[in-house]
């Protein structure tokens, strides 16, 4: 994948500050293309952890952080 190409990223609505999170669960979302309009970000298996930081809706690589757990 380009990892200078901008990605529109929108976090999930549940995915704040505090938040409990577990593999499987939905990070947030990104435009992919016309065939999948809605690419969903996970969170990878055997991670779990209480959520930090989490970034605003934006434009970000496929290197940014978006969630700090």
């Amino acid at each position: 994948m380009d990892d200078k190409k901008l990605w529109e990223f929108k976090p999930h609505n549940k995915i704040k500050p505090g938040a409990i999170i577990k593999g499987g669960d939905i990070l947030g979302t990104v435009f992919e293309n016309n065939l999948l309009n809605e690419h969903r970000i996970l969170v990878p298996p055997k991670v779990k952890g209480t959520v930090l930081s989490v970034v605003e809706s934006g434009n970000y690589t496929i290197k940014d952080t978006i969630v700090e757990a």
